[in-house]
This record gives C-alpha cells, sequence and structure tokens, in this order.
C-alpha cells in the first residue's frame, strides 16, 4: 500500500466463505493420516487467518543448521536473515515488541519467573500471541481504500505459465467458479496461498516443466511438516505457588507470552533428536490432563484419528 506500485492481488475465494469455494482446496489423503485439505486452510479473503489461534514464535538458529543425524538437513539462509522480517511482521499480526528472550520478558514483568533448569540441557522458549489477527476483517478497509492495489475476487490461480527455459514467469492462468478464463501478467508474482496451496499451484504449472515448476530435483512439497502436539506426561511441583507458573501458563485471549520448554541444540545433537517443546496445561494432581486435542472440531478430530 502506497509504495509506488501497482499491485494486482488475486484473490481465489470471496469476502467471506463460501461452501463451493472452499470445496477448490479439497483433495486426496494418502500416507499418514490428516486434516481434510479443505477444512485445514481458508479459501477466502484473510485466508487461514480466519480460523487461526494467533501462536506465534520463530525458529531457532540450529534449525536452519546441516545436522549430520537429520537427513537432507541445511537451509541456504540462517535465522539472522528472517530477524527484520520477522520484526516487521510483528505490528502486521498485532504482536508486542520483537523479542522473545524470557530474560527480557521477566524483566517486564518480575512476575514471570523461569524454572531453574540446568541450562545446559532445557532451556524457555517464549511464545507471543496475536489476539488473533483476522487480516479479512482488519485490513479490507485499507485494502479497499488503497489506489495502487487492485482486488480482484473469485479469481483462481490455476497455472504460473513460465517462458520455453522456465527461467521466467510470463503470466498467469486465472479461472473464476464459474469457469471464465483470465491472464494476469506483473513483472513480479509473489505466490501467498500458504504451505500446501503453493506447491500445489506449482505442481500442477506443469505444461512445459513436467514434473512442475521448480521442481527439477523433485523436491517441492517434499518436506511439508505438521506441528504434532502429543500429550506426553504429568509434572508435578512441589513447594510452588501457582504465580511461580505464570510463565508458562496460557489464557486464551489475555496471555501476551507463555513459556516452553525445549531441549537445547547440544542436547538435541548429543541424543540425535529433533528440535521440540514441552507445553504445560495446569491440572489437579491424580485427575487426568485434557487431550491437546480437544480444540479441534469434530470434522478434523475424526480425519486425524
Amino acid at each position: 500500500i502506497d509504495a509506488g506500485k501497482k499491485v494486482i492481488l488475486l484473490e481465489g475465494g470471496g469476502l467471506e466463505y463460501e461452501a463451493r469455494t472452499q470445496d477448490l482446496y479439497r483433495g486426496e489423503i494418502v500416507g499418514l493420516p490428516y486434516y481434510p485439505l479443505q477444512a485445514a486452510r481458508r479459501h477466502h479473503f484473510g485466508g487461514t487467518t480466519g480460523h487461526w489461534a494467533g501462536f506465534c514464535s520463530t525458529y531457532d538458529p540450529s534449525d536452519f543448521e546441516k545436522r549430520p543425524w537429520v537427513p537432507h538437513s541445511g537451509w541456504p539462509i540462517n535465522r539472522a536473515s528472517l530477524d527484520p522480517f520477522y520484526a516487521r511482521a510483528h505490528p502486521v499480526l498485532e504482536l508486542g515488541p520483537y523479542e522473545y528472550g524470557a530474560a527480557e520478558w521477566q524483566r517486564r514483568d518480575p512476575s514471570l519467573i523461569p524454572f531453574p533448569l540446568d541450562p545446559r540441557a532445557v532451556w524457555t522458549k517464549m511464545w507471543q500471541f496475536s489476539p488473533p489477527t483476522r487480516f479479512g476483517t482488519k485490513y479490507r478497509e485499507p485494502i479497499f481504500s488503497a489506489r495502487n492495489v487492485h482486488l480482484f475476487t473469485y479469481a483462481n490461480v490455476c497455472e504460473l505459465e513460465a517462458n520455453e527455459a522456465l527461467t521466467v514467469v510470463d503470466g498467469l492462468r486465472v479461472r473464476t467458479i464459474d469457469g471464465k478464463e483470465h491472464r494476469a501478467r506483473a513483472r513480479h508474482y509473489v505466490l501467498a496461498a500458504s504451505t500446501i496451496q503453493n506447491a500445489r499451484l506449482l505442481l500442477a504449472s506443469n505444461r512445459r516443466a513436467t514434473a512442475g515448476l521448480g521442481n527439477a530435483h523433485d523436491l517441492v512439497g517434499r518436506y511439508f511438516m505438521e506441528h504434532l502436539e502429543i500429550p506426553s506426561g504429568d509434572l508435578v511441583l512441589t513447594g510452588t505457588s501457582a504465580a511461580s507458573t505464570r510463565m508458562y501458563q496460557l489464557d486464551y485471549g489475555r496471555t501476551k507470552g507463555r513459556g516452553e520448554l525445549a531441549l537445547t541444540a547440544a542436547m538435541q545433537r548429543e541424543h540425535g533428536i529433533l528440535n521440540a517443546t514441552v507445553s504445560l496445561e495446569p491440572g489437579t494432581r491424580g485427575v487426568e490432563v485434557k487431550s491437546t486435542f480437544q480444540w479441534m472440531d469434530p470434522e478434523r478430530l475424526e480425519a486425524f484419528r
């Protein structure tokens, strides 16, 4: 907005949820179980922020490194490369300062006290929480009134048309829900359809690149990873008050930041394991802790089972 560039924004759905456009995300799940594709992402103005819970955290520096025990690991960028963009995203997502160090959170609120655990093994990884920001509501009027942004709804991109050398995108093939086709051209193209849909679109753009655009090494869509949540045990604390666990507690709609327990990079290396965190839910001793999957709607839960 107001950046001196003419922007065409192609939205596959309408301004609100509609079953017929949402159904375009349907697909077959093979191999491991996953949510129904038409339920996992929202296909209308504002996208999946329409049912996003607002959880935000950064990748850790070790996530980008080549690790001998993790096949195909190692990114061409590092965490520091993303920091400026993480910081720019914060106000868009209505988050607080770009600060994820537990010590900084404790400085601002002395009642947030990290557990006194061995720092060589475990550290407190902080999460921040968006209200959550619903893009379709929060940014509707700014986009509608922007002189340089031109929004087209029900404009489903079906193919990125590449040149013969497969080095440049020449245009986009766009189709409405009723089957009318259009073509859009620009100097630069940004795919912003989420991980799954971006990969599907690249693979479907196969008229000249038979394996899919950008897929010469057969890697597009290969490394998708859901953030698995597994109820894993009980932690019983003695000699502590409820206030001493505030840093690790979650109150939906009110919590601005929450700590989770994470293994250090050295511990991951020593045991040859992947990165993960443990979140805590308050409970009563001897009473079973509620499953972390209970927030799912019935259709999604049944699909996961």
